[in-house]
């Protein structure tokens, strides 16, 4: 089951719709159920041998992390937004994190929902938006060095689309437990219009030349976390992956 353009959660340089997108992404995820029965629709058997297509089977699975639940995106168009300029110049990084004409090319990239119920609590399900990504060899260590950067001299930025200017507050986050991959950054970013509803954790995980990015927000709008087991797991398949292409070579 696809996600829904509308159930994407978005920041940097796209609107913030977090309000909006959790009942309607909780829904989806909860039709879709988890498991890894024959009908998980992130384990459908796939023949294509297109490098997005096999990129796209590294992508984190329903069965790969106790009460996670992942819906594969349709479509490119629901994970990344139109490319846009964030004034001050410095915080660009940050925007590009999410901009399908980013400064450094994706060469292919994944994603989809995922849906975190380990605290059975229903109130405080967390919700993200993952995003994976391969570069050009060196490149994904720079989008990582440079969003460093970013984060240590912008607190705050603006951006304009359709001549409505957004403004966005930008803090760095503590990172929880041991590193996650080659390197890794995590910070809220937060439209300063929207109180608590808006305010989205990012984590961006790096892993040889490929990246996990994540906006993470919880249902009932506190402050999220993404439990270490999601990334984790993520970090091991993209390794993984990269061995499998380095030995077809």
């Amino acid at each position: 089951m696809p996600i829904r353009a509308r159930s994407r959660l978005l920041t940097s340089s796209r609107t913030v719709l977090v309000a909006a997108a959790l009942l309607p992404a909780l829904a989806l995820t909860a039709a879709c159920g988890g498991g890894s029965s024959a009908s998980d629709p992130s384990r459908k058997e796939n023949k294509d041998s297109s490098p997005t297509a096999k990129f796209s089977r590294a992508l984190l699975a329903n069965s790969d992390v106790p009460d996670v639940t992942v819906v594969p995106a349709a479509d490119k168009a629901q994970l990344l937004g139109a490319e846009v300029t964030a004034e001050p110049r410095a915080c660009q990084p940050i925007a590009d994190q999410w901009s399908e004409k980013a400064k450094h090319a994706r060469q292919v990239y994944s994603g989809g929902m995922v849906t975190d119920t380990a605290t059975k609590v229903k109130a405080s399900k967390t919700i993200s938006l993952e995003v994976i990504a391969s570069y050009a060899p060196g490149e994904a260590k720079a989008v990582l060095d440079e969003l460093t950067a970013a984060l240590a001299a912008c607190h705050n930025y603006t951006v304009t689309r359709n001549k409505v200017a957004s403004t966005f507050s930008v803090q760095p986050a503590p990172s929880s437990g041991a590193p996650m991959g080659d390197q890794q950054v995590t910070y809220t970013v937060a439209d300063t219009s929207r109180g608590a509803a808006g305010i989205v954790l990012v984590t961006v995980v790096r892993v040889g030349d490929t990246t996990a990015a994540y906006e993470t927000v919880r249902q009932d709008h506190q402050p999220a976390v993404l439990r270490a087991a999601i990334p984790l797991k993520q970090v091991a398949k993209l390794r993984a992956a990269a061995k499998g292409a380095a030995k077809a070579k």
